[in-house]
């Protein structure tokens, strides 16, 4: 990424096992995405470079990402959900690489029906 390119606001996050991965990771999107716990302001749509730690992984992943997923104070109340957001991934080799890592993490337990952060 070209320091000049960067999104307006950037997030970390790090993922400390397989269980957290599991409750963070949103598969529903199109190309992959995380929830990340915030208090801060984002409105749909906005970018945010996301600098996610994984479990068994030494480099920090550097994402260009979207906003596709708010959790509210209010939504977060009324359904018991962590308050913060969802982070789409794009289509970039980053991406498909930390999702493909991801998946891989979490082989035989995508289709789990415990609860993760959204749904």
């Amino acid at each position: 990424m070209n320091p000049t390119d960067l999104p307006g606001k950037m997030l970390h996050l790090t993922i400390p096992d397989k269980p957290e991965l599991y409750r963070s990771y949103l598969s529903f999107f199109k190309h992959g995405g995380l929830f990340v716990p915030t208090d801060d302001r984002f409105d749909m749509g906005d970018e945010v470079l996301l600098v996610v730690n994984l479990p068994e992984h030494n480099e920090p992943k550097y994402l260009r990402t979207q906003v596709g997923w708010i959790n509210s104070t209010a939504t977060a109340t009324a359904t018991g959900q962590a308050k913060g957001i969802g982070l789409a991934f794009g289509k970039d080799p980053i991406a498909v690489e930390t999702k493909q890592a991801i998946e891989d993490l979490l082989s035989g337990l995508l289709l789990n029906e415990r609860p993760t952060y959204t749904l």
